[in-house]
């Protein structure tokens, strides 16, 4: 069959699962955390911080948006004083004065005008200039204790998934959030195979996994993948040493992860791994990905299989680019540095790197998201995932990619 038929029938199988995704997030409604943050913004009128009409056409919420909406998004779901002053019948103006009174006292109160803020003094009958007043309701009648939040930024790129295709982002994990991580590969499927429904009437090999949030910098997780790979369950930890949204000028999210063979009874597996990540702009980015694996094992049809353990390197590098705002392509490579990890006499052993291409659709939340991918690599945990199906006596190269696709979802 030729390259161009083959291909042919790789973009059918993409498009059409494409679509069956976009009929599926258009089923998401109402987005409360974004009119939450209307309804935080200090000059957001009263009477409508509860109305989904602000950025939605139905009133009920869902469905498309109305301009506002539309420019909402655009901005990376902030608002700026631009957008207060195109749309003045959804906000007061950000000229008019906030006044709050001090509390605990009979003759002092403030007053913030056009962005700068002076302290009143009716006793002592002084005026002083202070430093901006924090956020507060256009009508406040006490002063607030909360501490100000970061202000978010519009000039970076922002994923809405744990990984790219097998390679892990530096997506942050908000304090207390559960987040979902579901991949499905078919490793011995035919993406040429239009009968076959391109590969996904083939075995399938599923693995699953949360994680959660401790602090907005530390997280934890588990992870599991089925018998096919050993039944590996994996224990993990994470931090984020650097972020862009903090104004760090690139992103670091160090993980160690410990996995066990037959549900974590033998074949342990350590490893050490940082994924350091860079906006190009605020609609790409790009991934390095290194990690050591201590004690790493090829892929075992039997779980009890318990074989001497050697230290892998592999190196990751990957990609990612919005073409619409909810939509990504991604590509990437992990490859094997060290021979005596490649398992060359094993089935066809591993001869080239790990190979993911996929297409990516964010719901408008950017709590869900569902990834289309071809990858030469079934495994997805920490160690597992720069191992390719050259183990299984199968192609490992660009002819072995097959199907598959990833699911993130916020529990909450």
């Amino acid at each position: 069959m030729g390259t161009s038929l083959r291909l042919k029938r790789y973009f059918c199988a993409i498009v059409a699962t494409l679509i069956i995704g976009q009929l599926s997030a258009a089923s998401v409604r109402a987005l409360p955390d974004y009119l939450k943050t209307y309804a935080g913004d200090r000059y957001a009128r009263a009477e409508l911080r509860t109305k989904c009409s602000v950025c939605h056409l139905n009133p009920a919420g869902g469905g498309e948006r109305n301009a506002f909406g539309r420019a909402f998004q655009a901005n990376g779901m902030t608002i700026s004083p631009e957008m207060r002053r195109q749309f003045p019948d959804l906000f007061v103006s950000d000229r008019q004065p906030l006044v709050t009174f001090t509390e605990g006292s009979d003759s002092e109160a403030t007053i913030e005008i056009d962005g700068r803020r002076y302290v009143i003094n009716t006793r002592a009958k002084t005026v002083t200039e202070t430093k901006p007043a924090l956020p507060a309701s256009p009508i406040a009648t006490t002063t607030t204790t909360a501490k100000p939040e970061a202000a978010r930024r519009t000039d970076i790129h922002r994923t809405a998934d744990v990984r790219l295709v097998n390679l892990p982002t530096a997506m942050p994990i908000a304090r207390g959030s559960l987040w979902t991580d579901f991949t499905h590969r078919f490793p011995f499927g035919k993406p040429t195979n239009a009968e076959g429904l391109f590969g996904l009437d083939a075995q399938a090999i599923p693995s699953f996994g949360f994680v959660y949030g401790l602090t907005d910098r530390l997280q934890v997780g588990v992870y599991r993948s089925p018998g096919d790979l050993g039944r590996a369950l994996m224990i993990y930890g994470g931090a984020s040493i650097l972020s862009e949204e903090s104004g760090d000028p690139i992103s670091v999210m160090a993980r160690v992860g410990f996995e066990g063979r037959d549900n974590f009874r033998r074949s342990f597996t350590t490893s050490f791994e940082a994924t350091i990540a860079r906006s190009l702009t605020r609609h790409a980015s790009l991934y390095f990905v290194p990690t050591i694996s201590i004690g790493d094992r090829p892929f075992s049809l039997d779980p009890k299989t318990d074989q001497p353990g050697v230290t892998a390197v592999a190196l990751g590098i990957g990609g990612s680019l919005n073409i619409r705002p909810s939509v990504a392509l991604m590509a990437e490579a992990n490859y094997r540095v060290n021979e005596t990890a490649r398992y060359l006499d094993l089935g066809r052993g591993i001869h080239r790197p790990v190979i993911g291409l996929g297409i990516r659709k964010t719901s408008a939340s950017q709590r869900h998201s569902f990834s289309l991918t071809l990858s030469n690599g079934p495994g997805t945990t920490f160690s597992q995932r720069s191992q390719t199906r050259g183990l299984y006596f199968a192609d490992d190269g660009l002819r072995g990619l097959t199907i598959g696709f990833n699911l993130s979802r916020r529990l909450f």
